[in-house]
């Protein structure tokens, strides 16, 4: 079956170039590929491509040229870098590259106004461009199973972001404009090298889940204590906590989380 039962879906390469102009999603999952063709000036209202679990090694300069891309899944390939191109993909909203091999991310990350979910999960980053605090939709962003051992600063741009997971670096110190994110939501820092929290975490107004378990940190900061909306807070069995504000004790849950147990909680 070469083409989906939905106008503008199709599974194979070959069929999608006979109907060039008709392509709107391509699937191209777990199909073998070891290098996508450099055919995608062909589509030019291609809005979603899937190459996911292939062993592709760069994305084709072709593909820039698709201006009403939205989504790309390319989880699970051997992609080393994200090139400057990627920035002329100005209606892109999702960015899924999970489980690469990317070690550079090009500064024009920052130059996507729509992106609104950032997947980099298991790759070899050890460090993100500055320019990623342009990225003022940014709603998700998944950093966990990386080599990061700082973030910079700038995230304080990232005004919409409401789920941030940087678990499993090697994180030694968080900048304390992590307070400004105001939309902050879930944050996942376990299993770090950190030698504090900043104390402006507790201006995270919103928060309402977040993972300390192993992070570094032996006292949590007395800051949190303020944020009414938190309900869970995941530590381990060293970490001492902050001391309860009566107006939020019987939200705020402290959930101590026994060595080896995976996993613990409900988004990991």
């Amino acid at each position: 079956m070469y083409a989906d039962a939905r106008k503008g879906v199709y599974n194979n390469i070959e069929r999608a170039l006979e109907n060039g102009a008709d392509v709107q999603v391509l699937k191209l999952a777990s199909s073998g590929l070891d290098e996508l063709p450099d055919v995608f000036h062909n589509f030019p209202n291609l809005e979603e491509l899937n190459i996911n679990v292939n062993t592709i090694t760069r994305l084709p300069p072709s593909l820039f040229t698709c201006s009403h891309l939205r989504v790309i899944k390319c989880l699970r390939n051997k992609i080393e870098a994200i090139p400057p191109a990627i920035g002329r993909l100005k209606e892109l909203e999702e960015l899924h590259m999970s489980f690469n091999e990317i070690k550079t991310i090009s500064d024009s990350i920052g130059y996507l106004p729509n992106l609104r979910e950032l997947n980099l999960r298991n790759n070899m980053l050890s460090s993100l461009p500055r320019t990623i605090g342009k990225l003022e939709n940014l709603e998700v962003l998944r950093l966990s199973y990386n080599w990061l051992t700082s973030l910079p600063g700038e995230i304080a741009g990232l005004t919409q972001l409401s789920f941030f997971d940087v678990c499993d670096n090697r994180l030694e110190s968080l900048p304390p404009e992590i307070g400004k994110l105001a939309n902050l939501q879930m944050f996942f820092m376990a299993r770090n090298v950190l030698g504090e929290i900043p104390n402006t975490i507790g201006q995270c107004q919103k928060l309402k889940e977040a993972d300390f378990v192993r992070c570094g940190v032996m006292r949590l900061p007395q800051s949190l204590a303020d944020i009414y909306s938190l309900e869970f807070v995941y530590v381990d069995e060293r970490t001492v906590c902050f001391y309860p504000n009566p107006r939020s004790r019987f939200r705020q849950k402290i959930v101590v989380v026994d060595p080896g147990v995976e996993p613990y909680r409900p988004i990991q």
